[in-house]
């Protein structure tokens, strides 16, 4: 019986419903925040809680699930060097929706999705910035 199980349905058709969720996903773990409606978040949060808790642990077979989730090697390798040590004693709630409030276009719930634990991200900017700063040095010499 299903007593209580609760899971929210788009009316899309399995596969956009799965390539939406994907991309949710995929945005979500690249940014480390997202920002969508109420539903599509609360259906993200549960989603995103079994693809944590295979990140924890860096073997073959949560490489070849995530891979055959979210379908980019970047994100998943990212994910196994960043978000997996910084959640690894925690045993779940590792995302939180804020509700931020009505869009103006629609006057649908808007929510915003992110990290309940600190999660270190490595910022590239600052790379950049070094690369740019030798560049100029060197320019000046001349």
């Amino acid at each position: 019986m299903r007593h209580g199980v609760k899971k929210i349905k788009f009316t899309s058709g399995i596969d956009a419903n799965r390539m939406l969720m994907r991309k949710l996903a995929v945005n979500f773990l690249s940014k480390g925040y997202l920002q969508t409606t109420l539903i599509k978040a609360k259906a993200l949060k549960t989603h995103l809680e079994k693809l944590v808790s295979k990140m924890k642990v860096k073997n073959e077979s949560n490489k070849n699930y995530l891979l055959r989730y979210l379908a980019e090697t970047k994100i998943v390798n990212d994910c196994f060097d960043r978000v997996g040590p910084a959640l690894e004693k925690i045993r779940g709630g590792y995302v939180r929706i804020i509700k931020v409030g009505m869009r103006s276009a629609d006057g649908s719930s808007m929510a915003k999705v992110e990290w309940a634990y600190p999660v270190l991200k490595e910022e590239k900017k600052t790379q950049v910035k070094q690369t740019a700063s030798v560049k100029t040095t060197a320019a000046k010499e001349k």
